[in-house]
């Protein structure tokens, strides 16, 4: 039992709430910070159909303790994304990120979708969220050099998802 529950409707205060969640991680740029609302915003305002994008957030007696923002990828056939996922550092090590991660690909293989993608930095500063992708079943495809700067680039995590 992981001591997390999770929902996956946005509420007032999620924006302040997820964005600080994903400030706390450390490794997130303000600009990339500053999207959080702005999807948020979007979910709540459009819905998950219309918006693409749906929200899951882990919370445990404190609030939110994590959160995943996933969806289909536009003008493709079955595959869906991994935007998001951010852990707080107080629950670091208690599988919010794994129960995030599996949920988020439950949920959209029950959707319909037959792979689901992540695109994440290829640094040092992400070595627990590639083990994490990797343990989970979603193993290194592909990945791009200097795609955000000089040094930092792009890793692609991927693979099929268990429909059923």
């Amino acid at each position: 039992m992981s001591g997390f529950a999770l929902r996956h409707d946005p509420r007032p205060g999620d924006a302040e709430l997820l964005a600080a969640i994903a400030a706390a991680c450390g490794n997130f740029a303000p600009a990339e910070i500053a999207f959080v609302p702005e999807i948020l915003a979007q979910l709540a305002e459009q819905g998950a159909e219309a918006s693409g994008y749906r929200l899951l957030v882990a919370e445990d007696p404190d609030g939110p303790a994590g959160f995943a923002i996933y969806g289909p990828i536009p003008a493709t056939d079955g595959s869906y994304d991994l935007y998001w996922i951010a852990t707080h550092p107080r629950a670091r090590g208690r599988g919010a990120g794994r129960l995030l991660l599996a949920e988020a690909a439950r949920r959209a293989a029950a959707e319909g979708a037959a792979r689901l993608f992540i695109e994440t930095e290829t640094g040092a500063d992400y070595a627990a969220a590639h083990r994490l992708y990797e343990s989970c079943g979603f193993p290194l495809i592909a990945t791009v050099p200097d795609y955000y700067r000089s040094g930092s680039g792009k890793a692609i995590y991927g693979g099929p998802l268990k429909r059923g």
